[in-house]
C-alpha cells in the first residue's frame, strides 16, 4: 500500500476505514465519516476518537492519494458536513 492512500471496501466510493502511513512507516487505522463531493473535487472527513482530520482524495492512474486541504476549503466543507447532518436529523424527525 502507498503511503497515504486510503484502503476501500467493495467499491471505490465504499469507504469504511481508512490507513495511514506516517513517516516512520507506522501505519494508524481510522474511521471514515463522510465522503464529501464538492466543487468537482472528492474530500474524506476521518476520525479516530474524537480527533477528526480531513483531505482531498486525488484519483490518479487508477490509484487515490490523500492531498492536504486549504483553511478555505476546510471551512467551505465543514459548512457542508453539518448541513449533511443537520439535514439527515431533519428527515429522520
Amino acid at each position: 500500500m502507498q503511503p497515504n492512500q486510503p484502503e476501500t471496501n467493495n467499491s471505490e466510493k465504499d469507504y469504511e476505514n481508512l490507513i495511514i502511513e506516517d513517516e516512520a512507516g507506522n501505519e494508524e487505522l481510522y474511521d471514515v465519516d463522510a465522503v464529501i463531493e464538492m466543487d468537482n473535487k472528492e474530500y474524506v472527513l476521518y476520525s479516530s476518537g474524537e480527533n477528526m482530520k480531513m483531505k482531498r482524495i486525488l484519483h490518479e492512474d487508477d490509484e487515490e492519494f490523500l492531498l492536504d486541504v486549504s483553511e478555505e476549503e476546510m471551512d467551505k466543507l465543514m459548512n457542508a458536513y453539518e448541513e449533511a447532518l443537520a439535514e439527515d436529523i431533519d428527515e429522520t424527525h
